[in-house]
This record gives structure tokens, sequence and C-alpha cells, in this order.
């Protein structure tokens, strides 16, 4: 697989995240309106937040690799000196 696709699927992968964390945020809202709890339901909030966090940094590392791929070695960017 392209980097290029890795870098497409794991955005795709934060946009869906994004929109599973607006979802649970509404769900809190609701429930904290009905006065039910809200313990589980922000459990899971963090794990999709903590979730996001290390898809963000997935992102970032594929865009570095994809940005040093993209040099060619003769074009003084040697990182080796």
């Amino acid at each position: 697989m392209r980097i290029e696709d890795d870098i497409a699927r794991v955005e795709q992968y934060i946009r869906e995240l994004e929109q599973r964390i607006e979802h649970q945020q509404e769900v809190i809202a609701q429930a904290e309106a009905s006065g039910l709890s809200t313990d589980r339901a922000r459990v899971f909030l963090l794990f999709l937040k903590q979730t996001l966090g290390m898809s963000r940094d997935h992102l970032a590392r594929l865009l570095t690799d994809e940005i040093l791929a993209s040099r060619s070695p003769d074009d003084g960017t040697d990182l080796g000196q």
C-alpha cells in the first residue's frame, strides 16, 4: 500500500472519530438533562479522545515519512550528517 493511501485512510478514521466524539458529547448532554448517570459515557468519551490523539500522532508520522520519502538523496538534506 502506498503512503498516500495510508494517509487517506488515517484522515478518514480521524473524521469518523471526530463525529463519534460529537455524538458522544450529545449523548452525555441528553443523559445529564434526563438526570441519568454519565460515568460510563464519559469514560467512553475519554477513550475516543485518546484514540483521536493517537490517530493524529500517527497521521503526523505518516506525513513526515511522506515528506522524507519525497526528497531526493542528492538535494543536500541528508539527515545523517
